[in-house]
């Protein structure tokens, strides 16, 4: 089966259901998607690197705010494991909107975020992101697009 790429699939599929003012944030997600977002978070929560890399979909693309695109399981892996001996932690963290169809789906996120170095203080960030997950063949969800920025102007950020 030929697989859409992620961007032509938000276009095509996803934005069309966001404009119906219907979906929203779904009633209930799909148990085994929620399993994997839970997991995510969790993974971030507790500095498991492994466990979020494992949720990643092999051609993973990660977009994220004021750094440069990683595509690909293994580079954002590398990523990842590259930043172990920083603090990486989410507070606040809100689902704003989740939409499923099929077995794509989508949710748009609302948190804090620090991202410090062991034994710095935390300064904490608000942002937002979106992100795309995929079920693959193996019926488990897979993030497979991950889009964040800040709520906060770059002038502002770079002050902080």
């Amino acid at each position: 089966m030929k697989r859409i790429p992620a961007a032509l699939f938000i276009i095509i599929t996803l934005f069309p259901l966001s404009l119906t003012g219907e979906p929203g944030l779904v009633d209930a997600l799909p148990v085994k998607l929620q399993a994997a977002i839970d997991s995510f978070y969790a993974a971030i929560d507790s500095g498991d690197a492994e466990t979020r890399i494992g949720l990643l979909a092999d051609d993973v693309v990660l977009m994220p705010n004021h750094w440069t695109m990683i595509s690909g399981k293994e580079d954002v892996a590398a990523s990842f494991r590259d930043s172990e001996d920083a603090v990486f932690k989410l507070r606040d963290r809100e689902m704003i909107r989740a939409v499923v169809s099929g077995d794509m789906a989508y949710t748009v996120n609302s948190y804090f975020y620090t991202y410090h170095f062991e034994g710095e203080s935390p300064r904490w960030h608000k942002t937002k992101n979106i992100h795309i997950w995929r079920r693959n063949q193996q019926d488990a969800w897979k993030l497979e697009l991950d889009i964040w920025n800040s709520d906060v102007s770059i002038e502002a950020f770079e002050q902080e």
